[in-house]
């Protein structure tokens, strides 16, 4: 599995060096990426957290049900923001998001620029 590893002292610095990581990655990710990917990555946490549980308790049928009810939320919850990014597509006529390109149900979304640096300003706190 691919493995990215930042190092800083502080958080600013931290940020410093995932914006200009994200800013040298050839293919940029869309809407449609990220919410895939976070969807991934948080059912791997799910597998992580169950596999360091203790054998017995690990394998006892309520943690393989709480594991697997997790799976399950987090892909209503792809499914659910996927709808909604292509709901928002539909009810702005791209002016706020646009479909960029559909495979099979799932579809992927560009940002209006000034929505996408508004964004980014809020969420970085510049």
């Amino acid at each position: 599995m691919p493995e990215i590893r930042f190092s800083a002292d502080t958080h600013p610095e931290l940020v410093r060096q995932v914006k200009v990581w994200l800013e040298s990655t050839e293919n940029e990710r869309t809407a449609a990426d990220v919410v895939e990917g976070s969807a991934e990555l948080t059912k791997d946490a799910l597998r992580l957290i169950a596999a360091a549980a203790p054998a017995p308790l690990a394998d006892s049928e309520l943690v393989k049900g709480l594991t697997d009810l997790g799976h399950r939320a987090t892909d209503a919850t792809r499914d659910a923001t996927l709808s909604g990014l292509d709901s928002l597509a539909a009810v702005t006529d791209g002016r706020l998001v646009n479909r960029v390109s559909k495979e099979g149900a799932k579809a992927a979304y560009e940002m209006n620029t000034k929505v996408a640096k508004q964004l980014l300003k809020s969420l970085l706190g510049g």
